[in-house]
C-alpha cells in the first residue's frame, strides 16, 4: 500500500525541498572535497621514506578510494601523516555515513511515511483524488495546515493517515456510481479511537447532490452527537464568492443580477440573502436580485418557497433578457452562475445587453476552465479583452483559499452557519420589541459579536438535536414556505432543559451568580433555578425554544413530530410538571418565533 501523501502548508514544501537539496549538494561538495585531499595527501605521503607502499598513480587513487570505507591499509597505522591526509580520513567516513542514511532513507521511505503520519496530531486528512479533494486540500495548506491526502476512505488507509490524531477530515472521494460513499468514510472515521485528551474529529462529506446533501443533514441534526457536515462544493464557493463580494450587497437599496439557476446560482442568492439579513435587521431595505434567463420564475419560485432569508432579504425579480433589467434598476454587479463552465463563457462574452445592463463587474465563475482567466486583460500573456477591466473571472480555489472559517476548516460547517441564523432571529426578533440596535453588546451584528457571545449561539444551537429528541420529534426538508409552531406546553417543557443547559455552559466558563449582571466579574442574575426565576427571565429560555423551527427553516428544514397521534393542540393550559416528556404536536403553520435570549 502506498503511503499517504503529505501536503505541507502554502510554501513549506518548497522550503523543505530547498534545506534538502542545500543538505544534499553540501555533502557531495564534502566527498569531493575529502577525495581531493586524500588525493594530494597520498601523493605528499608517497615521498616519505618510510612509505612502504604502491606509490603509483593508481595506487594513490585506490588509497583515497578506501578512506571512504575505513580500509586504507596505507593509513591504517596513523602516525605523523601530512595534514592533507589526516583531514581526508575523518571527512570521508563523514560523507560515506550521509550517503548509508540516503540509502536507507530511500529503500525504507514509504514505510518512514506511514510510521510518520500515524502519530501525526493535529493535521488535516483530504480522501480522494477528485478536483473537489484538490481544491480542499489546496485551500487548507494555504490557510496553514499540514494535510495528508489519501485516495480511499477505508479503515486502514485512514490509519495510515493519522486519524486517531487528525483535527479535520473531507471526505471528496468521486461519487458517480456510489453517491454515498463519502458518507460511509465519515462513519468509519467516527468509529476510530482517539485519546481523550484531544478534541472531537471534525467531519465534512462531500455531496455533489444538494438535496441529498440536505436530507442527510436532517438526519444528523436529529442525531444526539453533533460533528458531521454534509456539503456540496457550489454552495461552499457561493459563499466564499458572497463573502469577498459582501460589501456589494450593503447599503441602501443594492441591486445584483445573476444568471445560472442551477446549483451555483441558487447557492450564490441564499447566500446574499443571509448576508443582506444583517441590514434587514437593522432596519435596512431588502437586496433586490434580478433573475435573468430561462428557468428564471421558477427559480425565483422555488427560492422563495424554500428559504425564508431570501423571503425576507431580498426581491427577487425574474425576467427573460437582460435588456429587461434596466427597467428594474442597475444592477452594481451581475454574476454569471451557470453551472456547465462552457454555458457561462458564452453567456458572458456573448450577449452585448449583458455588458450594458451595468456598468460594475460582471463576475465570471468557472471550473475546469478556470485557467483561461490568466488570457483576459491586459498584461503579458493576455491574448482576450476583459470588457475594460469589468470582466472578473473567479475560480473556486482562490476563493476558498481566502474563506475565513474557524480552526482547521475551509468553510462555516452547518453548526456556525445555525448559529449566526440564531443570532440574525435574536436580532430580528429585538428589533421588532423595540430595543435599538447596538444599545446592548448583543445589538450587533455576527462580524461586531464577541467570542463569548458567538460561544453561546454555538452552544445553542449544538443543543437543537437534543431538544428535537426531548419532544419525540426530527427533521426533514421542508416542502413550502411553512415551518413548525412549538406548542406552548411543549415550549415550557423544554425551556426548563435549555435553562439546565444554559446554566452549567455558564458555569463551566466560570460565571456565578450575582444580583447584577457584571461581564468583567463573571456575575449573572439568572444563575438560579428555574423555579426561582421571573417570568421575564424564564421567556428567555422559552424564546430559545420557539426560535427552532425558524433556525432550521433558513437552512430548508422544518421539524417533524414522529408520532403525530399522540400530541395534542396548543391550548395554552398550563403544565403541571414541565419537565415531563412531551412527544409530538398536531399543529403546523406558519409561525413566529419569540426572542431567544444571548448571553
Amino acid at each position: 500500500m502506498a503511503a499517504p501523501e503529505l501536503v505541507r502548508p502554502s510554501g513549506g514544501t518548497r522550503r523543505l525541498r530547498m534545506r534538502r537539496s542545500w543538505v544534499r549538494a553540501g555533502f557531495t561538495g564534502l566527498f569531493g572535497v575529502a577525495f581531493g585531499l586524500g588525493l594530494w595527501g597520498f601523493a605528499v605521503y608517497r615521498t616519505d621514506p618510510g612509505f612502504a607502499w604502491g606509490t603509483t598513480g593508481w595506487d594513490v587513487v585506490y588509497y583515497s578510494v578506501q578512506l571512504f570505507v575505513l580500509g586504507a591499509e596505507a593509513t591504517n597505522d596513523g602516525g605523523d601523516l601530512p595534514w592533507q591526509l589526516q583531514a581526508a580520513r575523518f571527512l570521508a567516513p563523514v560523507a560515506t555515513g550521509y550517503a548509508v542514511f540516503e540509502a536507507v532513507r530511500s529503500l525504507f521511505a514509504d514505510q518512514f511515511a506511514l510510521m510518520r503520519t500515524r502519530r501525526m496530531r493535529g493535521h488535516a486528512i483530504v480522501v480522494g483524488r477528485t478536483p473537489a479533494a484538490d481544491l480542499i486540500a489546496e485551500a487548507l495548506a494555504a490557510r496553514g495546515a499540514l494535510v495528508v491526502r489519501t485516495a480511499t476512505g477505508d479503515a486502514d488507509s485512514l490509519r495510515d493517515a493519522g486519524v486517531a490524531g487528525a483535527a479535520v477530515l473531507y471526505a471528496c472521494e468521486a461519487e458517480d456510481d456510489e453517491p454515498g460513499v463519502n458518507v460511509l468514510t465519515v462513519a468509519v472515521a467516527n468509529r476510530v479511537d482517539r485519546n481523550p485528551d484531544l478534541p472531537g474529529l471534525r467531519l465534512n462529506a462531500h455531496v455533489s447532490d444538494p438535496e441529498l446533501a440536505l436530507a442527510l443533514q436532517a438526519r444528523h441534526l436529529s442525531h444526539p452527537q453533533p460533528g458531521v457536515d454534509f456539503f456540496t462544493l457550489g454552495e461552499l464557493v457561493a459563499r466564499s464568492l458572497a463573502r469577498r463580494d459582501r460589501l456589494v450587497v450593503r447599503g441602501d437599496a443594492p441591486h445584483v443580477s445573476v444568471v445560472g439557476h442551477g446549483t451555483f446560482g441558487r447557492a450564490l442568492v441564499v447566500a446574499f440573502a443571509r448576508l443582506r439579513s444583517v441590514e434587514i435587521a437593522s432596519g435596512g431595505e431588502p437586496l433586490t436580485v434580478t433573475l435573468v434567463g430561462p428557468g428564471a420564475h421558477d427559480a425565483a419560485r422555488a427560492l422563495h418557497a424554500r428559504w425564508p432569508a431570501v423571503r425576507a432579504a431580498c426581491r427577487l425579480v425574474p425576467v427573460e433578457t437582460f435588456a429587461d433589467v434596466r427597467a428594474i434598476g442597475v444592477p452594481a454587479r451581475i454574476y454569471v452562475c451557470h453551472d456547465d463552465d462552457g454555458d457561462a463563457l458564452r453567456e458572458a462574452l456573448r450577449d452585448s445587453d449583458l455588458w450594458r445592463a451595468s456598468e460594475g463587474a460582471v463576475v465570471l465563475r468557472l471550473n475546469r476552465l478556470a485557467g483561461l482567466g490568466g488570457l483576459f486583460g491586459t498584461h503579458d500573456g493576455a491574448i482576450l479583452d476583459d470588457l475594460g477591466g469589468r470582466l472578473d473571472v473567479v475560480e473556486p480555489g482562490t476563493l476558498l483559499r481566502r474563506a475565513t472559517a474557524p480552526g482547521a476548516l475551509v468553510h462555516d460547517d452547518v453548526y456556525d452557519l445555525m448559529a449566526v441564523s440564531a443570532h440574525l432571529t435574536y436580532l430580528r426578533n429585538q428589533r421588532a420589541a423595540g430595543v435599538a440596535w447596538e444599545s446592548t453588546p448583543a445589538m450587533v451584528s455576527w462580524a461586531e459579536l464577541s467570542d463569548d457571545l458567538r460561544a453561546a449561539n454555538r452552544a445553542q444551537v449544538r443543543a437543537i438535536p437534543d431538544r428535537l429528541r426531548q419532544m419525540g420529534c426530527t427533521v426533514a426538508p421542508a416542502r413550502g414556505t411553512e415551518h413548525g409552531r412549538i406548542p406552548e406546553p411543549v415550549v415550557d417543557a423544554r425551556a426548563v432543559d435549555e435553562h439546565d443547559r444554559w446554566t452549567a455552559e455558564k458555569v463551566a466558563a466560570g460565571w456565578t451568580y450575582g444580583p447584577q449582571r457584571d461581564d468583567a466579574r463573571r456575575l449573572h442574575p439568572d444563575l438560579r433555578p428555574w423555579d426561582e426565576l421571573s417570568e421575564a427571565d424564564r421567556e428567555k429560555d422559552r424564546a430559545a425554544i420557539r426560535a427552532i423551527p425558524v433556525i432550521l427553516a433558513d437552512f430548508g428544514l422544518h421539524v417533524v413530530p414522529l408520532d403525530g397521534d399522540a400530541g395534542w393542540e396548543a391550548d395554552g393550559d398550563p403544565v403541571p410538571d414541565p419537565r415531563g416528556v412531551v412527544r409530538g404536536w398536531r399543529m403546523f403553520g406558519r409561525g413566529r418565533a419569540g426572542q431567544p435570549g444571548e448571553g
